[in-house]
């Protein structure tokens, strides 16, 4: 519920959402839901479905997604973290997760903001080979990387694998246990905002507004 340009972060990116053709959300909700709730209803305003999953507890964000799973009747989930957005083509995204028979597929990004996110390392073929952590033993000396733009493809079964009932990670439980068994990387080179970022934020004023009408 950020403010961008007036209105909240979250009306963008469901203004991508829809761009792309997506018409049915689940968007996962805890502490002041009834803000977002109030503020979106059904998603009638943006030309989208929407539905609310919510989290009396929290479970971090892959118990969230387990959740949120039930009231999705499909093989594969788009994901996205709801403080970033990333202009990537979904479509492609997809075929990407497909033509690999991926289990889950995250799309990465180059960054330089290797000292904030975990940088990902991939093979020729796309498939996740490490988790790089900056503070790690074997971290050297580069400052630019493949990082994770937290957009997501996972597949039901990957979904199924996530501990139910209590708290669990994505990325620090649920990926890492998936490398060398169908996890891959979709590189973009789109644009990534991450409003957690200082800059980010001040560059999603002006941005945003003129790529996603809301």
């Amino acid at each position: 519920m950020a403010p961008i340009a007036n209105r909240p972060f979250l009306e963008y990116l469901l203004a991508k959402l829809r761009f792309d053709g997506i018409r049915h959300v689940v968007l996962c909700v805890g502490y002041r839901r009834s803000e977002v709730q109030g503020h979106f209803r059904k998603g009638t305003k943006w030309g989208i479905e929407l539905r609310y999953s919510v989290e009396e507890e929290l479970l971090g964000n892959a118990g969230a997604v387990r959740k949120a799973a039930r009231m999705i009747d499909a093989p594969a989930l788009f994901v996205f973290n709801g403080d970033s957005l990333v202009g990537l083509d979904v479509h492609e995204m997809l075929r990407f997760h497909h033509s690999r028979n991926a289990r889950a597929t995250m799309a990465l990004i180059a960054s330089n903001r290797t000292s904030r996110y975990r940088r990902v390392l991939t093979n020729e073929n796309g498939a996740v080979t490490a988790f790089r952590d900056q503070n790690s033993d074997w971290n050297d000396n580069e400052n630019t990387g493949m990082v994770n733009t937290g957009a997501y493809i996972l597949s039901r079964e990957f979904v199924d694998l996530i501990p139910d009932q209590r708290p669990a990670s994505l990325e620090d439980e649920m990926l890492p246990r998936l490398i060398g068994c169908g996890l891959y990387g979709f590189v973009t080179n789109a644009l990534f905002l991450d409003i957690g970022v200082p800059d980010d934020l001040a560059r999603a004023q002006n941005e945003l507004p003129m790529r996603w009408k809301v």
